[in-house]
């Protein structure tokens, strides 16, 4: 297409009927109408944003409705759990009316081994300020058995309570386990149920906020998740039942397990505790209030 003169011209009169302020005014009104648009759409954004990000949170600190204990908690002992995550039926533990053992380390002296447990490496006697009483605190990559040779009953319950202390965050303390065994030898470290004597591994992961269960008896393996963060500063109580060929564990009146771990009744069985290979950034675990009755 050619431009012509008188065409630039016409263009250029047509172009001054409309003054410059009023042409300022519309871009402006644009701009100020994409701008609230683009406001609006942040707004809206973020808001959807953080109403998911406290989702994920509260599904991280094992908080389904009620208010989160985060890794700083002073005690682990108000979880309300979902059964989605796997953890099911009510508490349903009748402690055994005939005391076997109890343990609470009052005549212990600071300082010492507990003198009715035994180890393949150390452990210590200590108090701390967070909870009263003495506790039995545990070396890394080290197991511990009582004294006594007596196999446990073909029946009995089983209850202790674990603290844990950490600087940082739970996971520090890597994990801890217990289970029973067909000895009472206690040289070397018991990591699994494959070994050393051992038939059941109950492991409390604190690093990846799982419970694992096996059995060298029957093969039997299972995890179940379960809001460990809660517990960097806590106190756990742990309580078991053993009735023939069935074992239950509770872990802060949570079933965790339910199902038989033995291949025949009666079996020999000798209670054990083992720590993880390491405790991070000076995390400590001590263990304490044994009460072992038949039923």
């Amino acid at each position: 297409m050619l431009f012509s003169v008188p065409n630039l011209v016409e263009n250029y009169k047509t172009m001054k009927k409309f003054p410059v302020c009023a042409s300022l005014a519309v871009a402006a009104s644009c701009f100020v109408a994409v701008n609230s648009q683009a406001q609006l759409f942040k707004k809206l954004k973020d808001k959807v944003s953080d109403k998911l990000e406290n989702k994920v949170d509260k599904v991280l600190d094992g908080d389904f409705g009620t208010k989160s204990n985060k890794d700083s908690s002073p005690s682990g002992t108000d979880h309300k759990v979902a059964a989605n995550i796997g953890l099911g039926g009510p508490y349903l533990f009748v402690q055994g009316k005939d005391t076997v053992y109890f343990d609470n380390f009052s005549t212990d002296q600071p300082g010492s081994m507990a003198s009715h447990w035994k180890s393949n490496g150390s452990g210590s006697i200590e108090t701390t300020p967070q909870f009263p009483g003495k506790w039995l605190f545990l070396n890394a990559f080290t197991s511990y058995k009582r004294k006594s040779d007596t196999p446990l009953p073909e029946n009995f319950t089983l209850e202790f309570d674990i603290v844990s202390l950490s600087r940082d965050k739970a996971s520090d303390l890597n994990s801890l386990s217990f289970g029973f065994a067909h000895d009472n030898g206690i040289s070397s470290y018991i990591g699994d149920a494959y070994n050393e004597g051992a038939i059941t591994h109950t492991e409390i992961h604190y690093w990846n906020q799982e419970i694992i269960n096996s059995s060298s008896d029957n093969k039997k393996y299972n995890t179940i998740q379960f809001p460990l963060k809660g517990y960097a500063i806590g106190k756990m109580h742990v309580a078991v039942t053993v009735k023939g060929l069935n074992m239950q564990v509770y872990l802060d009146k949570h079933k965790v397990l339910d199902t038989d771990m033995f291949a025949s009744t009666p079996e020999t069985k000798y209670f054990y505790i083992s720590t993880n290979t390491r405790l991070d950034n000076g995390a400590k675990i001590g263990v304490g209030n044994f009460k072992i009755a038949g039923l």
